[in-house]
């Protein structure tokens, strides 16, 4: 928390020089030399190529730099962004790199009864829509419409618990399992006798799912000052409950089977506070901008189902496995209890970025850091022991890279964009470690001139 209290304090700092420059602004005004006016001769008339000379000329006009620009009053916008990642790691608690599932392990402190590697791997992304209209020219109205793909696997391996090469203890659980030969039990003799014993469902091992419609957001824009050098606008935006829930019975975070959550569940509400810094503008054709952008989070509570495929475990084995009830309590109960109460918080990012741009084309470098607090879940004490047990939920941060470039399409008298960039997750906590992180995004306008 002390890097978000530092971070506000920056935010709010920033403000202050904001409203410095807008009243310094003022009172260059006159100073401050008028944008070169269109030629009367080329306001009206004339074919497709001509018009796009006189918009062009207008906006050049505008000086629209850096990430906190608006589209031009009339104009309207549609983008559509392709990602792709995968991810076979995460970051525990600690920061340490480990398997994107824990590896479960059942032991008596000094000896191993039982190790097993999930062998969890995903890769997947996202298309996404935007459509965004310039109400004026400082203030645009955009809608987000995100689509995930994802195609989630486990690819169970035991590891040996002793020096003679068995995957499973012979003395305790063998007889138990009835396996005979300790050396030859396999991932898949795991996956079908263990999870019944412990009461839980034999999980999926694959899941694939294209175009799941994600939590749909809505907004304003409004760049609220604009001057040479600094430019400054605020986005605030509320998120609909759209985006699907992982089935209970087949999720990832209860150890049910491979899904995965496609957003929150629940309304919320966001802002982004943007910041664009001028560094040089020498010549027409080169621009170095510095940006930097705070973003802020709230998910309302909203009500989740309980899986409902949970068994009775085998006492006997529990006493083995489990003898204090801790990691794997009996939840055969769940399907009278209904729903529980998920709520997802406050989350946040702070990114910075440095753009450089050669006239058409450019190309940037930025770096990101995303924090989000541990879900609030709020019903069966049974039920919670399990899921912090499996160490998947928990208070979340990200530090990431991501280089990227851009061309516009203008010299060809197409109105768009092409940008392309890769993202590198660095460090982080209770998060998944993607990797191969990619997006093209195709962004174009069109003038709806009032």
């Amino acid at each position: 928390m002390r890097f978000f209290r530092f971070a506000l304090i920056v935010s709010m700092i920033l403000f202050a020089f904001t409203l410095y420059a807008q009243d310094a602004e003022e009172k260059k005004e006159g100073e401050i030399a008028a944008a070169p006016e269109i030629n009367e001769e080329k306001k009206e008339g004339g074919g497709y190529f001509e018009f796009m000379d006189r918009e062009l000329e207008k906006i050049i006009a505008m000086d629209l730099y850096g990430s906190s620009a608006m589209l031009p009053k009339g104009y309207f916008s549609i983008k559509y962004q392709f990602t792709h990642l995968n991810a076979s790691k995460r970051f525990d608690g600690q920061g340490n790199k480990v398997p994107a599932i824990p590896p479960i392990e059942f032991s008596d402190g000094a000896k191993k009864f039982l190790s097993v590697d999930l062998g969890l791997t995903g890769e997947g992304g996202s298309h996404l829509v935007q459509l965004s209209y310039g109400i004026t020219d400082p203030l645009d109205w955009y809608i987000e419409i995100p689509f995930q793909y994802m195609t989630v696997k486990m690819d169970p391996k035991l590891n040996a618990v002793d020096d003679d090469g068995n995957y499973i203890d012979p003395v305790l659980l063998a007889p138990l399992f009835k396996v005979k030969d300790p050396k030859s039990f396999t991932a898949a003799d795991f996956l079908c006798l263990l999870p019944k014993t412990i009461g839980r469902p034999t999980p999926n091992t694959y899941y694939d799912a294209d175009w799941v419609l994600g939590d749909i957001h809505t907004g304003f824009s409004w760049n609220y000052l604009r001057t040479k050098r600094f430019s400054a606008a605020l986005t605030p935006r509320i998120y609909f409950p759209t985006g699907r829930i992982a089935n209970p019975d087949s999720s990832l975070f209860y150890f049910t089977g491979p899904q995965l959550d496609v957003g929150t569940g629940s309304w919320g509400i966001s802002a982004t506070q943007t910041y664009d810094f001028r560094v040089i503008n020498p010549f027409n054709w080169l621009d170095v901008i510095y940006t930097m952008e705070f973003t802020t989070n709230y998910h309302f509570s909203h009500k989740r189902k309980y899986p409902k495929n949970f068994e009775t475990p085998n006492p006997e084995a529990m006493k083995l496995l489990d003898p204090t009830g801790s990691y794997f309590p009996d939840l055969s109960h769940l399907e009278e209890k209904g729903t529980f109460t998920y709520t997802p918080g406050f989350s946040a990012d702070v990114t910075a970025k440095l753009d450089i741009s050669f006239g058409i084309a450019g190309i940037s470098a930025g770096y990101g850091y995303a924090f989000a607090q541990e879900p609030l879940i709020n019903g069966d004490p049974s039920f919670i022991t399990m899921v912090k047990g499996l160490q998947l939920l928990g208070q979340m941060s990200i530090h990431s890279i991501e280089i990227g470039g851009l061309v516009s399409l203008l010299p060809l008298y197409v109105p768009a964009n092409l940008s392309f960039s890769w993202t590198k997750v660095i460090a982080g906590t209770n998060a998944l470690i993607y990797e191969d992180y990619i997006k093209f995004t195709i962004q174009g306008y069109i003038p709806f001139l009032l």
